[in-house]
């Protein structure tokens, strides 16, 4: 019972902690939403504005996932130095549900700077680009397609034909981190760049909030477009930070109320009777689930979603059919009204303490477009994995099975039998499971009860920030 208090204490005290933090970030800062033609964006000056001075102009871009809000450290650090910034949610992403294609990307930045530039405190000369992965290949084509813009910072641009471009931009900056695919070096090293930095000790997207990354782009920007920054600012991590407290805050707080009302109970045993039939189930089930993966690769509106879809569906109708097989399944409990609500009221507060601190701190995940159904079909592809590994495995072995059916994502995209860009979200799919694992094993027995929220926080997160892609 104290364990559980100090649990709930201290979760309300991160989120706090949060709070605060979210209502100090934009402190300094002027912002302002607005559209280019029909894509939404946001724009962000100091609070000063030099008595109506023209400033020089920063269009970042996001990738492939990503959302305007996501970039907002560069917002932080680049309009507090003086810089007029602008955050476009570009084609299928954000708050745009046109349907991503590279015309869509290269047209709609296009329509971005001839807004920006008509801006009254713009200064016309001085416009520069910056973009991440799928942006920063929109970002060498503009600039290289636009020889007025004056500065391009391109951050693990991953694409070989933008990479390739001749001429590129004026005044090219390459950064990438140290812990990406090797391919994202070789693509960063192939541009026509005047300068490359490998960023040390962060993967695709860390790079975007570790502070070598800020302070090379800043002073890059400083340098090419002859600006003397207003205050020498670098505020990599002044969302990522309270984001972070407020999601560990937030499930801590679930946790502390599961345990307050959940009574002793002895741990499952580990039924030794056919245990290597069990586990080896748990080796076999990627290969149908690979199979199903790609068998839906092109299924849903985008390839990831797809792909994620099949192999976790296949992988959990793998456990479930291996469970019948193996051993007689434990006899359900008889549904209630007062079980059912349970289990409706944990998804809804599991959903709002890992999705809202997301969304507020780090990037878009409200659903947008005409594709939002997406959401419940990887759901049910979640619960379907859930159900699968606790019926062949009692907790928490059932945990750990769950864990390994995650690790063969990531080498399956890098050998091409999945698309590629599930590499570089694996490891975030992973982080989801294990906050749910923590909620799960907080829970106790029912594991039933906890299948709801594992497929909605698991799910949420991955179905909506993905783009809608054109056939």
């Amino acid at each position: 019972m104290l364990r559980a208090r100090l649990t709930l204490v201290l979760g309300l005290v991160l989120i706090a902690a949060g709070v605060l933090g979210f209502a100090t970030a934009d402190r300094g800062l002027r912002i302002e939403s607005a559209h280019a033609g029909t894509v939404p964006l946001q724009l962000f000056r100091p609070v000063d504005d030099a008595h109506g001075a023209a400033r020089p102009v920063v269009v970042v871009v996001h990738g492939y996932a990503g959302s305007g809000r996501l970039m907002r450290p560069f917002a932080d650090t680049l309009a507090r130095r003086g810089y007029l910034v602008a955050l476009p949610d570009l084609a299928g992403h954000g708050a745009n549900p046109e349907r991503l294609t590279e015309e869509a990307l290269d047209r709609e930045l296009a329509e971005v700077v001839r807004f920006v530039r008509a801006l009254p405190d713009a200064d016309p000369a001085r416009v520069a680009l910056v973009g991440h992965s799928m942006g920063a290949a929109a970002v060498v084509r503009a600039g290289a397609a636009d020889q007025t813009i004056a500065a391009t910072v391109a951050i693990s641009i991953g694409d070989d034909a933008s990479a390739a471009i001749r001429p590129g931009p004026r005044h090219l900056l390459g950064l990438y981190g140290a812990f990406e695919p090797a391919g994202i070096g070789v693509s960063e090293r192939a541009m026509d760049a005047d300068r490359v930095v490998p960023v040390p000790l962060v993967e695709h997207i860390g790079v975007l909030f570790a502070d070598r990354t800020h302070h090379e782009t800043a002073q890059w920007l400083d340098r090419a477009l002859g600006h003397a920054p207003e205050r020498p600012v670098i505020a990599a991590k002044g969302r990522l930070i309270p984001g972070a407290l407020s999601l560990l805050g937030g499930l801590l707080v679930v946790i502390g109320a599961l345990l307050l009302r959940r009574t002793a109970a002895a741990r499952a045993p580990l039924d030794r009777d056919r245990l290597g039939l069990r586990l080896g189930a748990v080796l076999v089930a990627p290969i149908p689930g690979g199979l199903a993966g790609v068998a839906l690769t092109y299924a849903l509106p985008n390839t990831v979603t797809g792909y994620l879809t099949g192999y976790l569906a296949g992988c959990g109708s793998a456990l479930a059919v291996a469970a019948l097989l193996i051993r007689r399944p434990p006899r359900p409990a008889r549904p209630s009204l007062r079980s059912a609500g349970g289990a409706a009221l944990l998804a809804v507060a599991t959903l709002a303490a890992v999705v809202l601190p997301v969304h507020i701190g780090l990037t878009d995940v409200a659903p947008h477009g005409p594709d939002w159904w997406v959401v419940a079909v990887l759901a049910l592809a979640v619960a379907a994995l859930l159900a699968g590994a606790h019926a062949l495995l009692p907790p928490p072995w059932s945990y750990g099975a769950v864990l390994a059916l995650c690790l063969p994502m990531p080498a399956a995209s890098l050998i091409g039998a999945a698309p590629g860009f599930l590499a570089l979200i694996s490891p975030l799919i992973m982080v989801l499971v294990v906050l749910h694992l923590a909620v799960c094993a907080a829970a106790g027995r029912p594991w039933s009860r906890t299948i709801a929220a594992g497929a909605l926080t698991i799910a949420w997160p991955v179905a909506v920030v993905l783009p809608v892609l054109a056939r």
